[in-house]
């Protein structure tokens, strides 16, 4: 997937926006769709607060976590760059 269609696809998710679901579909697994749409279901209506105290506890249990986050750099922009090191450097604070 190219990122212009991935970063079409977050602010979709980021506005709520349903309508993109179906062309996610074509993308990945049906079970990956199915773990998304439980995710984002999950979440939707979390402060920001309370969806970093998840990550916390995620961090923690993911051993390769720089890995991950060296894979999505590349496909941000210098706003979304700038908001996930402001999210990391709260982390480390957890």
């Amino acid at each position: 997937m190219d990122s212009k269609k991935l970063n079409e696809f977050l602010i979709a998710a980021k506005k709520g926006d349903y309508s993109k679901l179906e062309e996610i579909k074509s993308y990945i697994s049906e079970e990956d769709f199915q773990k998304a749409l439980n995710i984002y279901n999950r979440y939707s209506g979390s402060s920001e607060e309370e969806i970093l105290k998840e990550l916390g506890k995620l961090k923690k249990t993911v051993p390769n976590q720089q890995e991950i986050v060296n894979k999505i750099i590349p496909f941000l922009n210098e706003q979304q760059k700038s908001k996930l090191n402001k999210v990391l450097d709260m982390l480390e604070k957890e």
